[in-house]
């Protein structure tokens, strides 16, 4: 259903007669939906309700890795350019805003693991199902407007989006440090039901996902962290190249023979050091 809508929206955006890149649906179905794909339908999908570690491995993918590569794909452009009204809604802002996405996407691991949810997602093949939604549009309100910035508010600047980052980095450390230092064993009646005796002990299974869970979450925040910083430098070289512009105009109006402009200049002067420095 996620890629067919995919699809009309570049179908319609064409269609207007704008180009759409082909790298781009590449990497929305192949990468996004393809991860997809590989965390459930793999080893990880057949043993996840019965190893802790394989659930542990999709569960942080599926909010973490699956989200940013959809991104990639450009559906929050796709979204703007075919609904722009959609951006402007109190609750896209309210879900977006930085500091609830980030929250929300962080503390959703914890109330899984950490309350009798996590049980009856191994029970249930719905609640199963729906936690693997979650954790997608979780991963999806933080990262496209993080990645895409069509909805974030003025001051979400590239320097501030490096910060929130980073700080969004070490909360997602806490969730697998908590896992892998816990002293009790997390559904331990559960696993010893349908392992039958084999595989790795339930509380060793629990400490070595708990560290999967803190090293990939680690991985991929690294990736993201470095494209705000990217993004941060192109910004300022942007904001330096039309300071320029403005100035030569200004030096081409006075060369013609206006000399009412030494304010502007000094003052454009003072705008490009500060985007220089």
């Amino acid at each position: 259903m996620l890629g067919a809508a995919y699809l009309a929206g570049v179908w319609r955006v064409r269609r207007m007669g704008e180009p759409w890149p082909v790298w781009r649906i590449l990497v929305f179905f192949g990468g996004g939906l393809g991860s997809v794909v590989v965390l459930t339908m793999s080893v990880l999908g057949t043993y996840d309700r019965v190893l802790f570690w394989p659930y542990a491995v999709q569960n942080v993918l599926l909010l973490a890795l699956t989200p940013v590569l959809l991104a990639f794909g450009g559906p929050v452009q796709l979204i703007a350019r075919n609904f722009p009204s959609v951006g402007a809604g109190r609750v896209v802002r309210v879900l977006t805003f930085p500091a609830v996405s980030s929250l929300v996407g962080a503390a959703l691991l914890p109330l899984v693991y950490f309350t009798p949810y996590y049980v009856a997602v191994l029970q249930n093949g719905v609640l199963h199902e729906l936690l693997r939604l979650q954790l997608v549009v979780a991963g999806c309100l933080f990262f496209w407007p993080m990645l895409g910035g069509e909805s974030l508010p003025a001051w979400c600047t590239p320097p501030v989006r490096v910060a929130i980052g980073f700080l969004d980095g070490l909360l997602d450390a806490l969730p697998g440090i908590l896992i892998m230092t816990s002293p009790g064993t997390l559904a331990a009646t559960y696993y010893l039901s349908v392992r039958h005796g084999w595989g790795p002990a339930p509380h060793e299974d629990q400490r070595f996902g708990g560290g999967l869970m803190l090293t990939l979450a680690e991985m991929v925040g690294l990736p993201f962290l470095a494209g705000q910083l990217v993004a941060w430098i192109r910004a300022d070289r942007a904001e330096a190249a039309a300071v320029d512009r403005r100035l030569d105009r200004v030096v081409a109006e006075r060369g013609r023979g206006g000399g009412a402009g030494a304010g502007v200049d000094a003052a454009l002067v003072g705008d490009r050091s500060g985007a220089t420095r």
